[in-house]
C-alpha cells in the first residue's frame, strides 16, 4: 500500500458522529493480516502493540492489539510498519515519506543504524509473552540507560548520542587512532557545535557510554609464549609456571604501574546470553 493511502491512520473516528471510520477498520484489518506473517506471531502468538499508549513496547495477543488500536489509535508517525516487517522501499511513495521525516520521527525509521539501536531499546524493555510482571531491575536499568542514549540528537536527526559514540569507536579501531587523537577529533566536533547538541565530550565518555550496553570485555594477562593465563589461582604469579617467562615488562621506574608483556581480552558469556535472550530476533533461536 502506498504511504499516502495510510492517511486513514490519522483519521480514526468521524468528527461529527460516534463510531470508527470504515477505512480505519479496513486499515487495521490489513495491519493484522500483515502481522500474522511475523515470526513472533507464528512462534508465540503475540505481536508488538503499536497503539498510542504501548508504542511498540509490549507483546500482546492480536485481539488485544486490535482493541487497543480501536480505542487509542496508532502511535504517531508510524506510517511505515518497520517494527512489523516493513521498510520504506517496500511501501513506496518517497515524497510522502520525506514529509513524514521532515516532521520528525522518534524511531528514525529511515536510518538503518539507528533502527538497530531502537530495536535494542524495544527488546530490552519487552516482558516475556504472557508475563504480567515488570522487567527486573537489571533489565530496567539497561533499558533506561539505552533509551536515554538512543534519543535523536535533535528533531528529525538520523543519529543519537549512542550511534555517534559507536561510530567514533569504530573509526578509532579501523584506523588505529590513538586515544589522544580521538580526544582531539571529539574536541573539534564540540567546537563546531553551535547548537550545543549533546555529543560525547572525549574518548573516555564515549567509551563509558557504549559500555552501558553491558557487553564489556575483561583483560587477562597471559604468557608471552601462550603457555598460560595469569587468571584465578594463578592471578598473583609474576612468571610463567611452565617456561618461567616474566609476566611484566622491565620498568625503569618501579613506582609506575606494571605493564604486562602480553594480554588478551575475554568476553564474559553470561552478559552476552542475556542480550541474546533479550532480543526478539535471536531469542527463538536460543530456545
Amino acid at each position: 500500500m502506498e504511504l499516502a493511502h495510510r492517511r486513514w491512520m490519522c483519521n480514526r473516528t468521524y468528527p461529527n458522529r460516534s463510531g470508527l471510520r470504515e477505512e480505519f477498520i479496513e486499515g487495521v484489518a490489513e495491519f493484522m493480516a500483515k502481522t500474522k506473517t511475523l515470526h513472533e506471531f507464528l512462534s508465540e502468538g503475540v505481536i508488538m502493540c503499536p497503539c498510542m499508549k504501548c508504542k511498540c513496547g509490549k507483546l500482546l495477543q492480536l485481539d488485544v492489539v486490535k482493541v487497543h488500536l480501536y480505542k487509542k489509535g496508532f502511535m504517531e508517525n508510524y506510517y511505515v510498519w518497520t517494527i512489523h516487517g516493513e521498510d520504506v522501499a517496500s511501501v513506496g511513495n518517497v515524497d510522502f515519506q520525506k514529509k513524514i521525516d521532515s516532521e520528525g520521527s522518534p524511531l528514525a525509521e529511515n536510518n538503518a543504524e539507528n533502527s538497530r539501536f531502537s530495536e535494542m531499546v524495544r527488546d530490552a524493555f519487552v516482558m516475556h509473552p504472557g508475563a504480567q510482571s515488570e522487567p527486573n531491575d537489571d533489565a530496567r536499568r539497561f533499558y533506561e540507560q539505552l533509551e536515554e542514549a538512543s534519543r535523536p540528537l535533535y528533531k528529525g536527526s538520523m543519529h543519537s548520542k549512542l550511534s555517534v559514540a559507536v561510530r567514533l569507536l569504530s573509526i578509532k579501531s579501523d584506523s588505529s587512532i590513538s586515544q589522544a587523537g580521538m580526544d582531539s577529533i571529539i574536541s573539534l566536533m564540540n567546537e563546531l557545535n553551535p547548537n550545543k547538541i549533546d555529543l560525547p565530550k572525549d574518548f573516555y565518555t564515549t567509551k563509558k557510554l557504549v559500555s552501558k550496553l553491558g557487553l564489556s570485555s575483561e583483560r587477562i594477562d597471559c604468557c608471552e609464549k601462550g603457555c598460560m593465563l595469569f587468571y584465578k589461582d594463578d592471578a598473583a604469579l609474576e612468571n610463567c609456571k611452565f617456561c618461567n617467562q616474566p609476566r611484566y615488562k622491565k620498568a625503569i621506574n618501579s613506582k609506575k604501574k606494571k605493564v604486562p608483556v602480553k594480554a588478551m581480552h575475554y568476553l564474559p558469556l553470561i552478559p552476552r546470553l542475556k542480550r541474546l535472550y533479550a532480543s526478539m530476533s535471536s531469542a527463538p533461536h536460543m530456545r
